[in-house]
């Protein structure tokens, strides 16, 4: 079992994937279904989905395709007791280690002839842009899902996941000589006007707003016409989040309207919140099942996204799951094989149960 599925995770590594070009590993994934006697079908995007019989799916297994950069060239080495990259990139693991767990959990069921009813889907662009989102509408048929995006710890479940939103905020002002500003308007001076209400950060416990990236101007001795803000907002309380929304527009349309300027605001969701009832039928039945394996299922709170959170929103019962992985989105990722190997045991008796 360890040479087969190391053997497996290897080859999906060293495909690269970095987010928007998924393209190869989404052939290889879509082969390896067909190899083992499904239909799977390609989705937009390269997104891949299959059924594994014409019964009603009771169960939706789902893992992301793409890895952050620096993710070409991967090779992948083992060194007590782990595998990791030879350094000088990410390993991958986030999320393939998922990929390969599913892939070869539903094999085992294949060549055991005790195929479940389940449905998997093989996302793209997770690290970016939720490439999920793209799904066709009523795809998935099944009730419950699973996602093992959750880092580090095995035995972990996302008792909630916060609402984030990427945004985009142009400010047009008027552009002039630097030796004529008074016949300009300075889009930074707008920016600037924000600073008495507009909060960066951390704005509570719960709720964070970045401004990560800005970018403007023409040249050295041009006032700025235009300035473009990226960042995001993430709380996971939906009132906050949205109350929150409303006030920096208010904000920036008050301090441009106040120099004679325009904004324009954009929100990009990334990730739609949620949060679990721990006394819920779906969750005990995870519980007891990590019980048999010998975890004691530890829930957390997420500061992060997952596809989990449109999978919920679109009214699907999806937990994201820990899967062992260490130092993710660096250099130094890596997954200890005993973990490995535990993963792919979970998922295939989560099939099952």
């Amino acid at each position: 079992m360890n040479y087969e599925i190391i053997k497996l995770f290897k080859q999906l590594a060293e495909i690269d994937s970095p987010s928007g070009e998924e393209g190869n590993v989404s052939k290889f994934v879509f082969d390896f279904l067909t190899d083992i006697g499904f239909k799977p079908e390609k989705l937009t995007a390269g997104m891949i989905y299959c059924q594994t019989s014409t019964n009603a799916p009771r169960k939706l297994f789902c893992a992301h395709m793409d890895t952050v950069e620096p993710g070409r060239g991967i090779e992948v080495i083992e060194k007590n007791g782990y595998i990791q990259s030879k350094g000088n990139t990410v390993l991958g693991a986030d999320n393939k280690v998922a990929v390969a767990a599913i892939l070869f959990a539903l094999k085992q069921h294949k060549l055991a002839n005790t195929m479940p009813d389940i449905e998997l889907l093989f996302t793209v662009r997770e690290e970016t842009d939720s490439g999920i989102q793209q799904i066709p509408k009523g795809l998935i048929k099944s009730k419950t899902g699973f996602v093992f995006d959750l880092k580090d710890g095995l035995n972990e479940v996302a008792l909630s996941e916060p609402y984030i939103s990427d945004f985009v905020i142009k400010i047009y002002g008027k552009a002039s000589h630097a030796a004529r500003p008074e016949d300009g308007i300075n889009a930074l001076e707008i920016l600037l006007g924000t600073k008495e209400e507009l909060s960066l950060g951390r704005l509570g416990s719960e709720t964070t707003f970045n401004i990560g990236i800005i970018n403007g101007g023409d040249a050295t001795n041009t006032v700025p016409g235009t300035l473009t803000l990226k960042g995001d907002i993430r709380s996971s309380d939906k009132n906050t989040f949205y109350t929150h929304q409303t006030k920096v527009e208010e904000i920036f349309n008050k301090c441009a309207l106040t120099k004679g300027g325009k904004v324009s605001v954009e929100w990009i969701p990334y990730s739609f919140g949620y949060t679990h009832n721990l006394q819920g039928t779906a969750y005990n039945k995870i519980e007891n099942i990590y019980t048999e394996l010998d975890l004691k299922l530890d829930p957390i709170k997420s500061t992060g996204g997952s596809d989990a959170g449109f999978l919920n929103h679109i009214g699907i019962e999806t937990f994201n799951l820990g899967y062992g992985v260490e130092n993710i989105h660096t250099t130094e990722e890596r997954i200890e094989i005993a973990k490995f190997i535990k993963l792919a045991q979970i998922v295939q008796f989560m099939m099952s149960e």
